[in-house]
């Protein structure tokens, strides 16, 4: 498989599976909506809570996938196991960022419902983008 031809599979894993994930986000959105959740958060200098509305959230994932596609793009090309190392990083951010929407919610359940965004938005992204990405399995073309 020539150098493009990687390049154009991981940018198409990458669309498809931030498109996935959209929908997904927008699922866990509606739940949370139907379930009356308020989604208020407090940004950083403002004083009065804001409701996080969909389309943040979406844009949000869609910067998701930009990363996670930048992440497994440099993974490829520099570690020598690029999906073990693309997997690893995207779940220290992940972790790291849970915190965020803790520390910016104004109930526990808002963190809870944006960190179930997140978590709906990271599956298909970085799932996708690593089953793309080489590894140390039979037929790979790399040696233990």
């Amino acid at each position: 498989m020539t150098d493009g031809t990687r390049r154009s599979k991981l940018l198409v894993t990458a669309i498809i599976g931030t498109l996935i994930a959209l929908v997904l986000v927008a699922i866990v959105y509606g739940i949370a909506q139907a379930a009356d959740a308020s989604l208020l958060v407090t940004s950083p200098g403002a004083d009065t809570p804001k409701e996080v509305p969909l389309g943040n959230a979406l844009v949000v994932t869609v910067l998701g996938g930009v990363v996670g596609l930048a992440l497994a793009a440099f993974a490829r090309r520099f570690a020598p196991r690029p999906n073990a190392t693309f997997l690893v990083v995207c779940l220290v951010l992940l972790v790291l960022d849970g915190i965020t929407p803790f520390t910016a919610s104004e109930e526990t359940s808002t963190g809870l419902w944006l960190n179930a965004m997140h978590v709906a938005a990271a599956i298909p992204i970085v799932g996708s983008l690593f089953r793309a990405l080489p590894g140390l399995r039979s037929g790979d073309g790399l040696t233990t």
